[in-house]
């Protein structure tokens, strides 16, 4: 009781008052030191990069993540050109009707001068970026010109992502378009030929991938918020319930308390659903004796948290689901207690190997640090590197037998230090005990 007592107050604080939240955003020092940064790592030459084009349809508006890294601007159609010698960027917004500011507001352009405030030698109408190209050419011959060659990452989903989706919809014989930045690409060489393209991304990349503190603390935000989500999806969780109510709930905390979007589409799967890793439909109605694999994580100020647990409906594992639930949790924790500066994901992968077979799953796939995570739920980063302090990174150990309906994932995102691993999403219960007090509190066991 002594252990039950702390967790029912929690809950009714969670499911009465939620965390009061602010979003935190950033300033614009923030963006200006980006780009120096950039700029000193590039050293000459020009850097052109194109923010989003088309608002998405029935969504927010979320900016191009490497556009937004270095303007913070979430202006439609926005292009930045910085001198890479010295850091210079100018921005380019459209010119605005009246027509267009009633119904989507001023850009920065519409708003007058911002351009000194915002860390800009000048912010300047769209139609004039073709001839500054030519005026910025500098002389004669050959000169780099930085631009993305790569794909853009989305919210959810990696750079490796888009451009599998992209090569798959070459398969069509009726479909297969280039990407935008595909079609910059081949426009820039028509029109400019003495500009030599060089792919800005892995400059970017490096960047984005350690963590500012600004951005840490958005990250512990949202991991506090999304944490609080899925605590609140487990509270009330019982055999007759709808996957989706699950999900409701959780995405109603994170919007009450300030969260812009979802990181990814909510994964709530039971029963047979445990084993459809992306399963978005979240229509089932569960029943006793089923697991719960919620997926689900939060975007805030353009930083995603990466949350799973798993939980029985029932109240209780039986014997196979809870020496796999143990196995995944101290393989886990193992994992992340590795996560230190210098270590690899080669010598986490040893140690999950080791505690698969001490649990009898030798035959399964041994897990490991997982993917970074950031501005996207699959982030920019080199996985052969060693950690470092700065990088973020989701640890999601598996145990799965699909014939068995098994399915059982405990991830958390992880913030490398120099010192101990923070656990960014550790305000929602993995413990064995913590997870089947929570579902006793909801009345799960009485059905």
């Amino acid at each position: 009781m002594r252990r039950l007592l702390p967790l029912l107050l929690t809950l009714l604080v969670l499911i009465s008052a939620g965390g009061a939240a602010e979003r935190l955003g950033y300033p614009a020092s923030e963006f200006t030191a980006r780009r120096t940064a950039l700029a000193k790592t590039l050293g000459s030459g020009l850097v052109l990069l194109c923010g989003r084009t088309i608002p998405p349809a029935g969504i927010r508006f979320r900016q191009d993540n490497d556009f937004y890294y270095l303007t913070g601007s979430e202006d439609v159609n926005a292009v930045l050109v910085m001198d890479a010698a010295t850091a210079d960027s100018w921005l380019f917004l459209p010119e605005q009707g009246a027509g267009e500011i009633r119904s989507d507001g001023k850009n920065w352009l519409s708003q007058g001068d911002q351009a000194k405030e915002r860390g800009y030698a000048a912010i300047r109408p769209l139609g004039e970026l073709t001839e500054f190209l030519v005026r910025r050419r500098g002389g004669f011959g050959v000169q780099a010109l930085w631009t993305r060659l790569s794909e853009r990452d989305e919210v959810d989903d990696s750079r490796d992502g888009v451009g599998i989706s992209l090569a798959r919809n070459f398969n069509n014989p009726l479909g297969g378009q280039p990407s935008e930045d595909a079609w910059r690409a081949s426009l820039i060489r028509e029109r400019y030929p003495y500009y030599d393209l060089k792919d800005l991304t892995p400059a970017i990349d490096k960047l984005r991938v350690i963590k500012s503190p600004r951005e840490i603390e958005a990250l512990k935000l949202n991991g506090r918020l999304s944490a609080e989500a899925i605590q609140r999806a487990m509270a009330i969780t019982k055999p007759g319930r709808f996957e989706y109510e699950l999900e409701a709930e959780a995405t109603y905390h994170l919007f009450r308390n300030g969260v812009q979007g979802n990181g990814y589409p909510a994964i709530v799967g039971t029963g047979p659903n445990v084993n459809i890793w992306h399963y978005a439909d979240n229509g089932r109605k569960m029943e006793a004796g089923d697991l719960v694999v919620m997926d689900y994580g939060g975007s805030l100020d353009y930083q995603v948290i990466d949350i799973t647990r798993t939980w029985p409906v029932s109240g209780t594992f039986d014997e196979l689901q809870l020496r796999a639930y143990k196995c995944a949790l101290e393989t886990q924790k193992a994992i992340i207690a590795a996560m230190r500066p210098g270590a690899t994901r080669e010598q986490t992968r040893a140690i999950s190997k080791q505690i698969y077979e001490k649990y009898g799953f030798g035959d399964q796939r041994p897990a490991s640090a997982g993917h970074f995570v950031g501005m996207s739920v699959h982030d920019v980063g080199d996985y052969r590197e060693p950690f470092r302090a700065g990088m973020v990174i989701a640890v999601e150990p598996i145990i799965e037998i699909p014939d068995k309906h098994l399915h059982v994932r405990i991830e958390d995102t992880i913030l490398i230090t120099d010192g101990d691993p923070v656990i960014l999403s550790a305000a929602v219960p993995k413990e064995i005990d913590d997870v089947l007090a929570i579902m006793q509190a909801s009345g799960a066991a009485r059905r």
